[in-house]
């Protein structure tokens, strides 16, 4: 026992030089890291933070344009077109064909958009369309009808009257090269986007289809960026006014190049009242088709001659009676450096032996037959007359 407390006092002076080795490093440390953090409070307490220079009044061009755009989005909606499968518990939906812009004409539920975006619609049975208000659920439409000439197709909508804000309506005839113009449309499925820009022509001329040679006439052109499903939205003034409806491009890209051109407000209107006109009468029967137009048969350099030998079908409506009797519809397309080349459709001759010269001759002829008539028409076909039986239908689409 002795000895083991020998060895042990041996050894405890070298134990205690230990600990306060331990210590002293314990102490150096704590005082390395003090410095450090020390020396970093000292450099932050040297940095001021950036101050927010305030903004100051909108300029009054930006709060024209804010205010433009709050008053007439409300009016905006986005049209679809949808694809139904048959089903045997009912439709399921399949696809979304075509979708674009309109915008609310009136408290009734009337909406407005471009017969081009509803198209396919009309194809086939197969098909519905719908339209949403801002951010509201979409609701079904119900086509009431179109004008061909115009590029316009009136939909109704039944929703509560509080949810519908109609357009203010403007006028185009005294509109000028140069001044202000916004667009509010559904560019590639962002709704309601707002573009500006100025008018940069009037009264144009264009193809808008190449496939379908869609023709119109005295366009409202701008640079205001149009992109596909911009189509049937509206062109507004500096104002908030309606002076158009967005319809086409010029672009080797598809997208918006600084060409867009929108139908004047003043033919929308015509082509409005016309549907909503003619949707409260007896309907008509007809062939389901649209005539070339003498300006456009002045375009594309037709003689006068061979066009006053009778009207030539312009377009074929899908399932129209003519659709049905496969008349033909003259093939139109143009080239920047050629300009434009034809194919013209048939042209008419006689409907039940009575000589057809003009519009007017057509529409008395078809006056007294209702749907479901039968008369035989005379055609001219790329220089060979033929007849051929027509059963007439309704007209869903007004020339």
């Amino acid at each position: 026992m002795a000895e083991s407390d020998n060895l042990h006092r041996r050894h405890s002076p070298g134990a205690a030089a230990n600990g306060w080795l331990v210590v002293v490093l314990v102490v150096l440390l704590a005082v390395l890291m003090f410095r450090t953090v020390n020396e970093t409070l000292s450099n932050r307490s040297d940095y001021t933070p950036r101050t927010v220079t305030p903004r100051g009044e909108l300029a009054a061009e930006e709060q024209s344009t804010i205010q433009v755009f709050e008053q007439a989005s409300q009016s905006v909606v986005f049209v679809k077109t949808k694809g139904y499968q048959p089903m045997q518990f009912g439709n399921a939906p399949t696809e979304e064909l075509s979708s674009g812009t309109g915008f609310v004409w009136d408290e009734e539920g009337h909406i407005v958009t471009n017969l081009h975006v509803i198209q396919q619609a009309l194809e086939t049975d197969q098909t519905a369309l719908e339209v949403a208000l801002g951010d509201a659920a979409p609701v079904e439409a119900e086509f009431i009808g179109g004008v061909y000439q115009h590029d316009i197709a009136v939909l109704r909508i039944k929703v509560k009257p509080s949810e519908l804000h109609p357009i203010t309506l403007g006028t185009s005839n005294d509109l000028k090269v140069g001044q202000r113009v916004h667009a509010i449309g559904n560019p590639f499925g962002f709704d309601r986007t707002l573009s500006s820009g100025v008018i940069g022509g009037l009264n144009r001329s264009m193809v808008i289809n190449a496939e379908t040679s869609e023709f119109l006439e005295g366009l409202i052109q701008t640079d205001a960026a149009i992109n596909p499903g911009n189509s049937g939205g509206p062109l507004l003034d500096s104002s908030g006014r309606l002076i158009g409806v967005n319809t086409a491009i010029v672009s080797n890209s598809g997208q918006s190049a600084g060409l867009g051109f929108a139908v004047p407000v003043k033919d929308v209107m015509d082509s409005v009242n016309r549907v909503l006109s003619e949707a409260g009468q007896k309907q008509p029967a007809a062939l389901g088709i649209a005539l070339l137009t003498e300006e456009s048969a002045q375009t594309i350099g037709l003689s006068k001659e061979l066009y006053s030998q009778g009207p030539i079908i312009r377009r074929v409506f899908p399932m129209s009676a003519a659709a049905e009797a496969k008349l033909q519809e003259t093939q139109l397309s143009y080239h920047p450096l050629q300009g434009y080349r034809f194919r013209l459709g048939d042209q008419i001759i006689s409907i039940d032996d009575v000589r057809i010269r003009t519009f007017e001759d057509l529409t008395a002829a078809l006056s007294s037959r209702a749907p479901g008539d039968m008369v035989r028409v005379t055609l001219i076909r790329e220089g060979t007359e033929f007849s051929v039986n027509v059963t007439l239908k309704a007209p869903r689409i007004l020339l």
